[in-house]
């Protein structure tokens, strides 16, 4: 596979150093946030949460323009080193054990929880059929990546119209108030964006790549 993008052209080790330091600084806001309630929505919009995934979102788009100076330690990473990461989102499985708990409503949990473990589940093999260039490996991860982004927006969808707030319309007895509080506001808050950018950073990275 050649790749045809400029960005590889730049070294990664000092973009991904300072992307590092960006999002240990990201984590402990992210923290921040949930410990002190300031998440919380009150019946209102849930605009604490909306920020918090939209604004870096926001940043990891626009600053494209000017090289990449935050996140530039993503987007010049290789295709599988894009992908390996989100073995992290097995972790949706304690979205399974909230609702088994009465902590979370099914309606959400479920179909997040189940989404992000069969993503999380799957990056490791997608990324060596990557690495080895096995015929399809492509397509597979053109795929992977489209199943990953569309998981990561129904979750979140769910997760509002499951919530106690004007746009909870399929709020019941159990919302997912949860999600507000820490250590489960670190998902929305932290790793939701982060995995998003990762699925954008792939998609770059597959449009810039070509079969040889």
């Amino acid at each position: 596979m050649r790749d045809t993008s400029s960005i590889r052209q730049t070294p990664v080790g000092e973009p991904l150093t300072r992307t590092l330091i960006l999002l240990a600084g990201w984590f402990f806001v992210a923290v921040w946030l949930g410990v002190s309630g300031k998440l919380n929505q009150h019946g209102g919009p849930p605009l604490g949460i909306a920020a918090a995934l939209l604004v870096p979102l926001a940043v990891f788009a626009a600053e494209r323009r000017w090289g990449s100076p935050l996140f530039g330690g993503l987007v010049r990473l290789d295709l599988q080193a894009l992908i390996v990461p989100q073995t992290f989102r097995i972790i949706g499985v304690v979205f399974v054990v909230a609702w088994m708990t009465g902590t979370l409503p099914a309606g959400f949990a479920l179909p997040a929880g189940l989404g992000d473990i069969a993503i999380g589940l799957a990056a490791p093999f997608v990324a060596t059929a990557v690495a080895q260039r096995r015929p399809g490996h492509r397509r597979l991860a053109w795929i992977w990546n489209a199943l990953g982004t569309v998981d990561l927006v129904t979750a979140v969808t769910l997760g509002v119209l499951h919530g106690r707030s004007p746009l909870g319309l399929l709020a019941g007895s159990v919302p997912t108030d949860a999600m507000t509080r820490y250590p489960l506001s670190l998902i929305p808050t932290f790793l939701v964006p982060i995995a998003l950018m990762l699925h954008l950073a792939t998609f770059q990275r597959l449009r810039h790549t070509v079969e040889r």
